[in-house]
């Protein structure tokens, strides 16, 4: 059970970058007898993001381009000494099993890196002083935080003497001498120099009214640019230089940090504090394995940096807000959420609020994907699964007569109902038998024609219902050569696959699904990798968990790990169980799967999938 518990305790860092070389590739100049590194900046290029360019730390660039802490222009050049060397990053080879540890990443940089608890009286800018750091670095070190959360009791991470001279604007009063000419007064000299008809009184306490030749002292405030550093410059001035755009500057700092990489947050119930955990817990588990496997196989093709963060909500909806709370959810540039309905409502709220992608893949019985623009939904809603239901079959079986296999049960009734109107609309040829009990292979016999084709569409998804079916349609397919007929089959049909699948292939059907696993070599690799991983089987479930969470992570990595957007122009991705081409659902709602996998399950006894995206 411990072993279990390590593996939600993981954060998984797959960094998909290339080896970074000591020196920087970059050409060089003389300035003043030493040589240097220059590069220079490209229209609308950001500090932060040229040091991930360059494998090198914003302090690092600030220590010797003290003004690149304004905004960057075009063709400005930044330097930096041949002597300095980048801090290496080592890229994990692959992602370590979930009992295994976790990848490891290592920063090594030429600034001592300390842990500061902050103490009373203490600010960001104090903090900077003390340890002679830059603010951006403090703040970038720290983006869990935002500048109204560095208090007391606070640890934050700092750069120790990372900061070099830099210029700000220095305020103060200067007093000038100045001789009243005719016709002035205090209200006219106090307009003229920009102050304050008070302020020239009182520095002039003496003299009660403006009078001609008479020389008076004027206070003026000034501004001005000057070069100084954090051991230097007051707190005071500290402060006002950058007090008016600390928010600002946090929150371009977060924004380029979540551009720059993928942040991936698995939120579900694990509910691994209980023992034995119930069996929901352990497929959201195989989920999270599946995933793993994904980074493991592909995460070093991304071209930005996946790293995935995991949190259990123990099935508890007060956890799930404790969760939300924390400060490094607000990183997250997705979120994948699990099926339980308030949780998964919270979780929709959260990623609305704060611009999050919220991934809905266990349930479709949830609607918060028409108004919310930041939920994805994995299974297709039934209006929309049967809308692609309806535009294959019109395709598939145009010229076919139409036999409905009328029964009692009502499962599977709304699809049944939405596809026999489109059927009537196409106005193609219909009959229909009516079955109190098992369908018999003469009432069956009676509704076909030699040399006409029929498809045969049962109302109900019901294993019962195929099961009073089968044994006519299996009759009628050995002696009704004369014609030809298939059977349309239900999503439901893929979980009676362990009882029905020969006789599926010797009736000749097509069942339409949102997943399908066809048990084929891309299977057997997911489940050799797993043995490999995890030293043991995946566990039976339908959909499968594993390929659940492998699929989902191979098109995160296909996608968002390759800078590409999950909207309409994200081109399909063909999974092992599942597949994804998402789309809008409305100008205000979230993204909808509308891939769907058509199984055609032939008389050859092969099955052939087909995606309709």
């Amino acid at each position: 059970m411990n072993k279990m518990r390590l593996l939600i305790c993981i954060i998984v860092s797959c960094f998909a970058c290339q080896w970074m070389q000591a020196q920087l590739n970059l050409p060089t100049k003389q300035i003043a007898g030493n040589t240097f590194y220059y590069y220079q900046v490209a229209n609308k290029e950001t500090l932060y993001g040229i040091a991930q360019k360059l494998g090198v730390t914003t302090d690092e660039i600030l220590r010797y381009n003290p003004d690149a802490s304004g905004k960057l222009e075009k063709k400005q050049l930044l330097f930096l000494p041949v002597t300095f060397t980048t801090g290496q990053m080592s890229p994990s080879n692959q992602v370590r099993s979930a009992f295994g540890g976790t990848p490891e990443v290592t920063i090594s940089s030429s600034n001592e890196m300390v842990k500061h608890t902050i103490q009373p009286g203490e600010t960001i800018y104090s903090i900077a002083k003390h340890y002679n750091s830059t603010i951006e670095g403090i703040i970038g070190n720290n983006l869990r935080l935002s500048p109204e959360q560095y208090v007391v009791g606070q640890v934050i991470r700092v750069n120790k003497d990372s900061a070099l001279p830099f210029y700000y604007e220095k305020k103060g009063i200067r007093f000038y001498n100045y001789k009243i000419q005719e016709g002035e007064t205090f209200t006219s000299i106090a307009r003229r120099f920009g102050v304050t008809q008070e302020d020239i009184q009182a520095a002039n306490p003496d003299m009660k009214k403006a009078k001609k030749g008479k020389t008076i002292v004027v206070p003026k405030a000034y501004t001005e640019r000057v070069l100084g550093d954090m051991q230097s410059i007051s707190l005071d001035d500290l402060e006002a230089h950058y007090a008016p755009r600390l928010n600002e500057l946090y929150t371009q700092l977060v924004t380029e940090h979540r551009n720059s990489r993928v942040n991936i947050g698995i939120v579900l119930p694990f509910q691994l504090h209980k023992d034995p955990a119930p069996r929901q817990g352990y497929l959201y588990t195989d989920f999270y394995k599946g995933f793993l496997l994904a980074l493991d196989s592909a995460g070093a093709t991304a071209t930005r940096p996946i790293n995935v963060h995991v949190w259990d909500t123990q099935h508890n909806l007060n956890v799930t807000d404790s969760l939300l709370a924390l400060p490094e959810m607000q990183e997250m540039n997705v979120l994948i959420a699990p099926s339980e309905p308030k949780q998964l409502e919270r979780i929709n709220k959260f990623g609305g609020d704060h611009g999050i992608d919220v991934i809905n893949c266990f349930t479709t019985k949830n609607n918060d994907y028409e108004q919310n623009p930041s939920v994805i939904q994995v299974n297709a809603p039934t209006p929309l699964f049967t809308k692609r239901v309806q535009h294959w079959f019109g395709t598939q079986f145009e010229g076919y007569h139409v036999i409905y296999l009328m029964d009692a049960s009502s499962e599977g009734k709304e699809i049944f109902d939405d596809l026999r109107n489109h059927i009537e609309q196409m106005g193609m040829h219909t009959s229909t038998i009516t079955m109190s009990g098992d369908l018999s292979y003469d009432n069956l016999s009676r509704h076909m024609n030699p040399g006409s084709r029929y498809v045969l569409v049962p109302s109900s998804s019901s294993k019962e219902s195929l099961r009073k079916v089968i044994k006519a349609l299996k009759q009628a397919k050995q002696e009704r050569f004369d014609c030809e007929f298939c059977l349309l089959g239900y999503p439901e049909y893929v979980t009676y696959l362990k009882d029905y699948q020969t006789d599926l292939q010797d009736i000749d059907t097509y069942v339409f699904s949102r997943f399908f696993n066809s048990k084929g070599f891309r299977t057997r690799d997911v489940e050799a990798m797993y043995k490999q991983s995890f030293n043991g089987e995946m566990l039976n479930s339908v959909p499968n968990m594993v390929l659940m969470g492998f699929d989902l992570g191979m098109y995160l990595i296909n996608t968002l790990g390759h800078g590409i957007a999950i909207d309409n122009e994200a081109p399909l991705h063909r999974g092992v169980q599942t597949s994804f081409k998402f789309e809008r659902a409305n100008i205000e709602g979230g993204m909808i799967n509308r891939a769907i996998d058509v199984v055609h399950f032939s008389t050859d006894h092969q099955i052939t999938t087909v995606v309709q995206p």
